[in-house]
């Protein structure tokens, strides 16, 4: 069934917490809604829909190597609160934890597709840190 989106978009953007109905539009629904062209092209829905069920999502702390690498380099989090895949308690600590000095927003309202559900907030932050860095 997922490798036909188009069926059932809106129930999976919904999954993870798509809060913005207010602009769904024919054009939007086309977007995406749009099925796969390949069955390969939809191993990631799958993917993540079947991780989602058997709770197999996890977040890894980087190795030594890596975190020597990253973590003086400018990030930035922008965090729908109403997401409900990415879970702020398991992600944010550790977020915070590998950039320990990058900024942090919170947007109420927003969920997983916090451009979607806040595109003026999610464009201002966006640009805010672009002229910082």
């Amino acid at each position: 069934m997922l490798g036909q989106l188009n069926f059932n978009i809106l129930s999976t953007l919904k999954l993870n917490g798509f809060e913005n109905n207010a602009i769904i539009s024919d054009d939007w629904l086309a977007a995406y809604g749009a099925p796969f062209a390949n069955p390969a092209e939809c191993l990631g829905a799958i993917g993540w829909a079947k991780g989602f069920a058997i709770g197999a999502h996890r977040f890894e702390m980087p190795d030594a190597a890596a975190d020597r690498m990253i973590r003086d380099r400018p990030a930035l989090a922008i965090w729908g609160e109403a997401d409900r895949t990415l879970h702020a308690s398991h992600f944010l600590p550790l977020f915070t934890s590998v950039f320990p000095t990058a900024s942090v927003h919170r947007l109420p309202g927003a969920g997983h597709y916090c451009l979607e559900d806040a595109p003026e907030a999610v464009n201002r932050l966006i640009a805010e840190f672009i002229s910082q860095t």
